[in-house]
């Protein structure tokens, strides 16, 4: 949905509407935690290793 927003900022550009979205963004999509973004790493790098395991990429 926040892409949805972007999108729409981008296509037509409203200064109030950028102002009142800049300031709700943050809301519906936090930055993460340095924790937080290395347990997606990780959480990343084991399911596309898992993926590649499946189709028989990894040697």
């Amino acid at each position: 949905m926040a892409n949805m927003f972007d999108l729409m900022l981008e296509t037509n550009p409203n200064p109030t509407l950028a102002s009142t979205w800049q300031a709700l963004r943050p809301t519906f999509v936090p930055d993460p935690t340095p924790e937080e973004q290395a347990d997606l790493e990780r959480w990343a790098d084991q399911h596309s290793f898992d993926f590649f395991d499946d189709i028989n990429l990894n040697v």
